[in-house]
């Protein structure tokens, strides 16, 4: 296995000291954290049993959500699961050794007699209460103290023992009620949730050209987003599970029923060196015999276009009420490296082995914008050149997976999320000769006859746009995949990338530099710039990315080499734990004015690889260049830097600190933008002994203190930015809060 990995890691490498590695994490925002009050808790989750014919393209997300918490409308406690029991009764405060403990008698007789004798035993029923159903075995234990009796000092003393052997615990089991929501198939309401589990990722990035948009995919990471064993590089083993819910079988095997689906191994994630050992397979459950068999399997192969497989379920174990089937994979289970994608599961009645036919017709991957080069510029630059800011025309895929022509109509919408005039567009009908194919569609944007350019007038500062592409055929039997959206966002910065990364970017060297060109459509104030790192397990004896350090810094030409800005204080990669693909502020030590073409990126102070997020589905490799050594050179990977130059605005949607509800004691911020020195006062005074704390973009608190009657406080010390101001009393609680722009 490690001479496996030093291949996979050698392919991605080049001489130059770029580096190309598969993603390590993926922070699930939906996961809830474990509850910290020390109550052991079970959720027995509900399904309902659904009938044949049964679908899934992963157009929507149809696995269940394991996230259910005492106290939700839909959970209900059932039954408390006691962990020590003797002759049917537990008690809370049992405790017992596993080992004979005495009294002890001491007669104070000349000379001293003492006298040793064991306590009574029981045999105690002790529950496994960390797996359920919990499992049981018998004991025998003695009380957890020990007794001695000084017959010239009554009443004994009873010595507890510190740490006993079984100490009473308990767990509650609770009943999470089926999931509502029905599920369109063939224009038939259908319970949504197919699946009783959430390990794999439904996404639409990874794979490369799917059946249709979305996928699930299976890797080594688990329901949390983090690595199976995130400590032991090297770890392989079965890692995530797609199970069905129960379904009705209760038929003949004469009447044909067949499970198909498809499945690519790699795509565009993951590494890409066929391991040993990897593999994809498929099992039944017989529900009479409580039993799982497997059905089917692959081992890992090499990069391959998806393929349909068609598994007849004949035997009469399995055509019972209660049959479900599962899809599990086996892989390395320290990061995101050895994927599969699946895609259109379909089980259903009167089929065949060659019955591969699917009417329908599907959008392949999801579109990031409409705008011209970029995925988002900043709401004043658009609003300087909205026309030229606009694509003239995008290309999006549809596949019509029909084995016949199909005439398929395809369009645009668009709305201001902030209200204004809904947009309508047909652009096109399908070409002749579309049987089983991928079809580019054309739609025009700022072009005739559509000539659509963001209006914003309803908008100040910001604005979001609601975009969807529809395509529409008859018949079709699913019309999830028929629509595909986007969110436009217009604030305050620059970028190139789609927001999702499928690899990890790095430069291997002490003293590299990158550098990312981005052209500015009129003059700004650059005052920060996120990025994306991604937290992965190096390679060992590799160092852990966060223990990279980097200068940011700010180019105006790369030859000959001009640096307009560089950081004094080094940067490391920082991760956001709240979901996937998560930017990080890295601000600037001072806010500089920029116009033209600018670069920006860091200097490299040590040759830890730090994982820089990479968007394969996008490709600017024009735009990004590194230096190991001599000059600057491009990239020789196709994709997009998850990097992007942040502006200074009076609005930052992206500020990840959360609003309190307005009221009476709303906070006054002046002057606003700030120089040197803020004043504050909220409509209902101060609190007494409270304080106040300056928050910035992050969450992060970079001022705080005691409100000290004077109520102004120096930015003297605080970088450009906005920020929030919070006022709370002396208890804790926030009474007031507002913004405050700084402007050095």
């Amino acid at each position: 296995m490690l001479v496996v990995w030093s291949m996979t890691t050698a392919l991605l490498a080049w001489p130059q000291g770029e580096v190309l590695n598969a993603l390590s994490a993926r922070p699930s925002a939906e996961i809830r954290t474990k509850t910290e009050d020390g109550v052991n808790r079970y959720f027995n989750y509900q399904y309902e049993m659904l009938d044949l014919p049964l679908m899934d393209d992963f157009s929507v997300d149809r696995t269940r959500k394991l996230n259910a918490r005492e106290g939700d409308a839909d959970v209900t406690l059932q039954n408390t699961v006691y962990h020590l029991e003797v002759d049917g009764v537990s008690e809370p405060d049992m405790r017992f050794m596993l080992d004979t403990t005495f009294r002890t008698v001491i007669d104070a007789s000349d000379p001293p007699v003492t006298t040793r004798t064991p306590l009574p035993s029981v045999l105690v029923t002790v529950r496994d209460i960390s797996v359920f159903p919990p499992t049981s075995s018998i004991v025998e234990a003695w009380p957890a103290y020990s007794i001695r009796d000084s017959l010239t000092a009554p009443p004994p003393d009873t010595l507890f023992v510190q740490s006993p052997d079984l100490v009473q615990d308990s767990l509650l089991v609770f009943d999470v009620a089926p999931a509502g929501g029905t599920y369109l198939m063939n224009d038939v309401p259908t319970p949504l949730i197919l699946w009783q589990d959430d390990d794999v990722y439904i996404n639409g990035t990874y794979p490369l050209d799917p059946p249709t948009i979305g996928v699930a995919t299976f890797d080594g990471l688990s329901r949390t987003g983090y690595p199976y064993d995130f400590a032991n590089y090297t770890a392989y083993g079965r890692a995530d599970d797609l199970t069905s819910v129960p379904i009705d079988l209760e038929y003949p095997a004469s009447d044909s029923i067949y499970l198909s689906f498809f499945y690519q191994a790699k795509g565009l994630s993951g590494d890409t060196f066929p391991q040993i050992g990897d593999s994809l397979l498929l099992e039944f459950y017989a529900p009479l015999e409580q039993s799982w068999y497997r059905v089917w399997g692959i081992p890992y192969v090499d990069q391959a276009p998806f393929e349909q497989v068609l598994v007849p379920i004949t035997q009469e174990r399995f055509l019972k009420e209660g049959f479900q089937f599962r899809f599990v994979n086996y892989a390395s289970l320290s990061g995101s490296f050895d994927h599969w994608h699946l895609d259109y599961v379909r089980l259903g009645r009167q089929r065949a082995f060659d019955d591969t036919r699917i009417v329908d017709v599907a959008y392949l991957y999801p579109e990031a914008s409409i705008l011209q080069t970029y995925t988002s510029i900043p709401f004043d630059a658009f609003q300087a050149a909205p026309a030229s800011a606009m694509a003239l025309q995008v290309s999006e895929r549809i596949r019509n997976l029909d084995i016949n022509d199909r005439l398929i109509q395809y369009g645009m919408t668009a709305q201001n999320e902030d209200g204004g005039t809904f947009s309508n567009f047909v652009n096109g009908v399908s070409p002749n000769n579309n049987a089983a194919s991928i079809i580019s569609t054309v739609h025009p944007i700022n072009a005739a006859p559509n000539n659509f350019v963001y209006d914003n007038t309803p908008s100040t500062d910001a604005a979001f746009w609601d975009v969807r592409f529809l395509a529409q055929a008859t018949p079709d039997i699913n019309q999830y995949n028929d629509t595909m959206r986007l969110r436009q966002e217009l604030s305050n910065y620059y970028a190139y990338d789609d927001g999702t990364a499928e690899m990890g970017y790095s430069l291997s060297t002490a003293g590299a530099k990158l550098a990312y060109r981005y052209d500015l459509i009129e003059a700004d104030s650059l005052r920060a710039i996120r990025i994306y790192f991604n937290p992965m397990a190096n390679q060992p004896p590799d160092a852990a990315p966060d223990q990279g350090s980097f200068l940011l810094t700010v180019w105006t030409s790369l030859s000959p080499e001009v640096i307009q800005h560089q950081n004094f204080s080094f940067s490391s990669p920082e991760y956001r734990l709240d979901g996937i693909d998560k930017y990080v502020e890295y601000p600037l030590d001072s806010a500089i004015r920029v116009e033209g073409t600018i670069y920006i990126g860091w200097v490299q102070t040590n040759a830890v690889k730090m994982n820089l997020g990479f968007d394969r589905n996008r490709n600017n490799r024009t735009k990004i260049f590194y230096k190991t050594s001599g000059s600057f050179q491009n990239s020789r990977f196709s994709g997009s830097l998850m990097m992007r130059p942040v502006m200074i605005s009076e609005v930052d949607p992206w500020a990840s600190v959360d609003e309190i509800a307005p009221g009476p004691d709303g906070l006054t911020v002046f002057p606003n933008p700030a120089t040197d020195v803020v004043r504050f006062a909220m409509e209902a005074g101060m609190p007494v002994n409270g304080s106040i704390e300056c928050i910035d973009a992050t969450g992060r608190s970079v001022w705080s203190e005691r409100l000290n009657g004077t109520n102004t406080f120096s930015t003297a010390g605080i970088a450009n930015g906005l920020y929030v101001l919070r006022v709370s009393n002396a208890q804790g609680i926030v009474q007031a809060q507002g913004r405050l722009m700084v402007q050095h």
